[in-house]
């Protein structure tokens, strides 16, 4: 079988194409990453184009399925994006619907970008012996997805596992979404941006052993420790998956993160079991999450 997943996010859309042998061994044939236009006409343009590519290229199979991961909340149904913070060309589009019209032989479907990450991570990934994964990812923005006994938990109405706009500070700044002091701003690239700095940046200057570079990232870390603490005392799940962009400065902040976990996790069960790992997919794991979708062995559509 062979499928196309495609990542959809505010700064970049991620395409792979996907072979699945007998419903469990996965290759990944090709890669290709592109900005997000800011239109949602070039947007559409630029998913057809590439989808167009993928299927004429002559040493590419017949394409059994197309995935989208999109970096947005969607309605229980899975087929219409609601309010995307971060792509907001996109809110109230049926984009997978749009899609059919161009690609009418190919199943086409569209799932949250986090949950799809986290999904891959269970399934292929860095969560494989884990029943119950809380993925979350770090960079413009702050997404989360919920994963439980290898299927995507969405909610009571598709809604589930928004852990970038719960809020840790009521004095903070106002997110993109309308409300103040939300994770995000404490947690995604805005964060660096407030700072006038970048995490490659930061860490350049961590090498020539400026210790207030340090100091940023223990203070990012530690911000990312309440919210996922938060995570922990609600959800109370066996793993969480760290992943995103700024995941790959890690080293520099989950020392700290793991440090405000233990002071503020109640169970002291949950304290000493729950794992804290990084994505093992990298930078690709949200669009090989997409599609995985259209396998019903590795996923049913859709599913609470």
């Amino acid at each position: 079988m062979f499928t196309i997943g495609i990542d959809i996010g505010g700064s970049n859309i991620k395409f792979v194409l996907l072979r699945i042998e007998n419903g469990k061994k996965i290759k990944i044939l090709q890669k290709k990453r592109i900005p997000t236009p800011e239109k949602k006409s070039e947007i559409i343009e630029v998913l057809k184009r590439e989808i167009k590519n993928f299927i004429s290229e002559k040493k590419n199979p017949k394409i059994e399925g197309i995935g989208i991961a999109i970096a947005s909340p969607l309605n229980k149904k899975g087929d219409l994006i609601l309010d995307p913070p971060n792509l907001p060309c996109l809110k109230n589009c049926r984009l997978a619907e749009i899609l059919k019209k161009d690609f009418k032989n190919i199943p086409i479907v569209s799932e949250n970008d986090v949950n799809c990450f986290t999904l891959a991570e269970a399934l292929i990934g860095a969560g494989q012996k884990a029943k119950t994964i809380f993925g979350i990812t770090l960079g413009s923005g702050i997404g989360g997805g919920i994963v439980v006994n290898g299927k995507i938990y969405r909610g009571a109405f598709g809604g589930a596992g928004e852990v970038g706009h719960t809020i840790i500070k009521f004095d903070g700044p106002k997110c993109k979404c309308g409300n103040f002091g939300c994770l995000e701003e404490y947690c995604s690239i805005r964060f660096f941006r407030r700072k006038k700095t970048t995490p490659r940046l930061l860490e350049k200057r961590i090498r020539k052993r400026d210790k207030n570079a340090l100091e940023i990232f223990k203070e990012y870390g530690k911000n990312l420790g309440i919210g996922l603490s938060n995570v922990i005392n609600l959800l109370d799940p066996e793993m969480i998956i760290i992943g995103g962009g700024i995941s790959k400065a890690y080293k520099f902040f989950l020392t700290e993160t793991k440090k405000e976990i233990q002071k503020r996790v109640v169970s002291p069960l949950s304290k000493k079991n729950v794992k804290i790992k990084v994505s093992r997919l990298k930078d690709f794991t949200g669009a090989v999450g997409a599609a995985l979708l259209v396998n019903p062995k590795f996923q049913i559509p859709n599913s609470k």
